[in-house]
């Protein structure tokens, strides 16, 4: 049975009910499937850079090193993307779920809360997954080891690239290139994410059309 063909609930308000309860299940639909393709997308390059380094040990192939510090940022840059729908995806999907129980009259939709109590407060400031307000979480160290691994890579192909540039393989240009595309990427994702300018604009929008009764789990403990 469907959350519209609750007991004690009008036509209209039937109606209302399983449009979001559609909705719902579209966004829910959508987290997981941005979720799922985070890890993937992550997975793929990290063994792409490291096929890099490897092959960058066979002869005439040492200048593939150069390629992995170009790589390792456009990931994070790919991760970023798919992890910025995930956010649209849990936001809205909190607001569906408050609106469907202020129709019900009851909490009878509740993985807001617990998403909220066993990841992170999604109203916390955060960098992807990490959560400042919970560094210790699960989704925060994993944050960190990611992050870590990226950096080993990273390293390994930029002394790599100023080691073929000194030698003469490649021009002086390619390293200086590639700290730029890292520092560029590095530098937007950081205000991307601690700005939160996109998420507070959907934010802005989904309170204006769900109304000031329903949102994040921190703006209701405020208001009471």
């Amino acid at each position: 049975m469907s959350i519209g063909d609750d007991e004690g609930v009008t036509s209209a308000a039937r109606d209302q009910l399983r449009i979001s309860e559609a909705q719902l299940g579209r966004m829910r639909a959508m987290q997981y499937a941005y979720s799922a393709l985070f890890f993937r997308q992550i997975t793929i390059w990290g063994i792409v850079a490291i096929g890099l380094l490897a092959l960058s040990n066979l002869d005439q192939f040492e200048r593939a090193i150069a390629c992995v510090p170009f790589i390792v940022p456009f990931a994070f840059l790919e991760a970023g993307y798919l992890f910025y729908y995930t956010v649209f995806a849990r936001r809205h999907a909190e607001f569906l779920e408050r609106a469907i129980n202020a129709q019900l009259g009851r909490a009878a939709l509740v993985a807001h809360r617990l998403e909220a109590a066993y990841f992170n407060d999604p109203a916390a400031p955060k960098l992807a997954f990490f959560s400042f307000a919970r560094p210790s979480s699960f989704t925060s160290a994993m944050t960190v080891g990611y992050s870590i691994g990226a950096l080993v890579l990273w390293v390994s192909g930029i002394e790599g690239s100023l080691a073929l540039a000194a030698d003469g393989s490649i021009p002086p240009i390619v390293p200086a290139l590639a700290l730029l595309w890292t520092l560029g990427v590095t530098g937007y994702l950081l205000w991307h994410f601690l700005g939160r300018r996109d998420e507070e604009r959907l934010l802005a929008e989904l309170r204006a059309f769900y109304g000031d009764g329903v949102g994040s789990p921190k703006r209701q403990r405020r208001s009471r």
